[in-house]
């Protein structure tokens, strides 16, 4: 028979951690919830905002490809001998980089955003702007990374990596 003192870890009350780990889990569960009721409500609002969240949903589907045009671009970039690319190579690379996941990650941080600007304390009026500020500045980056991407990729100190690897965007 188990003395007294010994106690099987099924008996003990659950610690400080494992309480907190549940109330997360459970924060976590709701936030999700408001998000979907957020953009799925029984308004007249959620025409736009259904609009929004599948142009949004539209937009991110078309920039995942980009990337896999940025891990194929890394790959070949640390599979090659960085004393044949040269630091022009680099820099023009890290720009390509960069203008290409842009777009990618400025959608999916605009379908995030939307709902915190209409749940923050400003007035209508504010939020109405702020979500015009928001949609045009996130449609401007998509532009502008773009083309940046498109002009890097083009350029002389990456075009003869970009022809052997076959990378297009």
């Amino acid at each position: 028979m188990p003395d007294q003192r010994m106690k099987i870890t099924s008996d003990l009350p659950p610690s400080a951690e494992e309480e907190i780990d549940e109330e997360e889990v459970e924060e976590e569960i709701k936030k999700e919830e408001r998000f979907w009721k957020f953009y799925f409500r029984s308004r007249w609002q959620t025409g736009l905002t259904t609009h929004f969240l599948f142009a949004v949903i539209y937009l991110i589907l078309f920039y995942i490809g980009n990337l896999w045009v940025a891990i194929k671009f890394a790959y070949y970039t640390f599979v090659s001998s960085a004393q044949m690319l040269g630091l022009a190579f680099v820099l023009w690379g890290v720009i390509f980089e960069i203008s290409i996941i842009v777009p990618f990650i400025s959608s999916l941080y605009s379908v995030l955003l939307l709902p915190s600007i209409w749940r923050s304390k400003f007035s209508r009026l504010q939020k109405s702007f702020l979500t015009i500020i928001m949609i045009v500045v996130v449609i401007m980056l998509i532009v502008i990374s773009d083309t940046i991407a498109r002009y890097a990729l083009e350029s002389d100190v990456l075009q003869e990596f970009v022809d052997f690897y076959d990378i297009e965007l």
